[in-house]
């Protein structure tokens, strides 16, 4: 089986998807494809920029590495960080390409509900090139920054519907190597807080919004349960 993630920024990878994809890499092939530079990841100004992007791409491949997925399976589409929306349509035919040379049976990408602008474009991204691309495939979404009712009604009402179609994976046995993978993040741990630390590093299970299901075994084989939505 050949598994694609869309990471709108390096470190998306591991942060929602890590266990999963490592779990994935020992029996399969997964490719990963980062939208993003990465270069306004920062909450520190001086240290945004082009030395940045540079430095998040070298990170996430010494992440890839720790997960079990080569150097060469990575893609990085080098949109601007916070800007990806503008560029929502080029995105998605470069990401239509990939998708026809690679064919992936297991398409993973950020939730339309996701509150970043760039994970909420990262979505659109997806779903352009999946029609442009014809693709046939399982789908997953996964949500990294939760939608709030006040600022993101529309998106927090979308995020509810989707509760009824949340799969959980079991990672646990993988959380030491989704740690390490987040670790060689440097330039981004180091500004994690306690709560994000828990929510995706303590857990031993990473969830995921089925979007489409073409072979409901690839859902039964990341659940270990029957699919019967």
């Amino acid at each position: 089986m050949k598994v694609l993630h869309v990471a709108p920024h390096p470190d998306d990878e591991t942060d929602a998807a890590g266990g999963t994809l490592a779990k994935l890499s020992r029996s399969h092939e997964v490719f990963v494809v980062y939208l993003t530079d990465g270069r306004e990841g920062s909450p520190n100004p001086e240290e945004r920029g082009v030395q940045l992007a540079v430095r998040r791409r070298r990170e996430a491949l010494e992440a890839l590495r720790v997960l079990g997925i080569r150097p060469e399976n990575a893609f990085f589409l080098d949109y601007p960080d916070q800007r990806l929306r503008f560029y929502a349509r080029k995105a998605s035919e470069r990401l239509a390409e990939l998708l026809k040379a690679i064919g992936p049976d297991l398409l993973i990408y950020p939730a339309s509900f996701d509150a970043h602008v760039d994970h909420h474009a990262g979505a659109r991204v997806a779903k352009l090139a999946v029609k442009k691309a014809g693709l046939r495939a399982n789908e997953l979404s996964y949500l990294v920054w939760p939608p709030e009712p006040s600022r993101h009604p529309a998106r927090y009402r979308r995020y509810q519907a989707a509760l009824g179609r949340r799969i959980l994976v079991d990672v646990g046995e993988y959380k030491a190597i989704k740690l390490e993978a987040i670790k060689r993040h440097e330039s981004q741990f180091k500004h994690f807080d306690a709560e994000f630390i828990r929510r995706f590093f303590e857990t031993d299970y990473e969830v995921f919004y089925v979007e489409r299901v073409v072979d409901r075994r690839v859902i039964e084989l990341l659940t270990g349960r029957p699919w019967r939505r």
